[in-house]
């Protein structure tokens, strides 16, 4: 995707910023500089489109491949899809914390729906 069509897709009002953080093992080379792991989702919430990813995982390779695995899925409709990609295709020793960051995501994502729902019954 080119810069021009991410910040378009990014500047969707119906698009919002997510982020879930985990604890890193001790063992990891990444918890000497960060304690814990972020995932930052950019998600439309009309359709749970993931539109970006991000994460503090230490090195691009790693970033990019989280992208591959998430972008475009749903978080509505893929959660399970969601959780089986980064669970059998991330075998990095940060993929627990990966896992549980990404979930507080998808929590939040789930919560945010469920309060736009309401929202609109109320306008109703």
């Amino acid at each position: 995707m080119h810069d021009s069509e991410r910040l378009h897709r990014l500047a969707d009002p119906d698009v919002v910023l997510v982020s879930g953080y985990a604890r890193l093992p001790d063992a990891v080379a990444g918890h000497s500089q960060y304690e814990r792991l972020g995932v930052v989702l950019a998600v439309n919430l009309g359709d749970g489109r993931i539109v970006a990813a991000d994460t503090t995982l230490l090195t691009d390779l790693a970033k990019e491949f989280f992208r591959v695995l998430v972008e475009g899925l749903s978080v509505y409709d893929d959660i399970t899809e969601i959780a089986n990609r980064v669970q059998t295709r991330y075998a990095g020793q940060s993929g627990g914390a990966l896992a549980t960051a990404l979930r507080r995501c998808l929590e939040t994502c789930l919560q945010l729906r469920a309060a736009h729902r309401t929202v609109d019954a109320r306008e109703k």
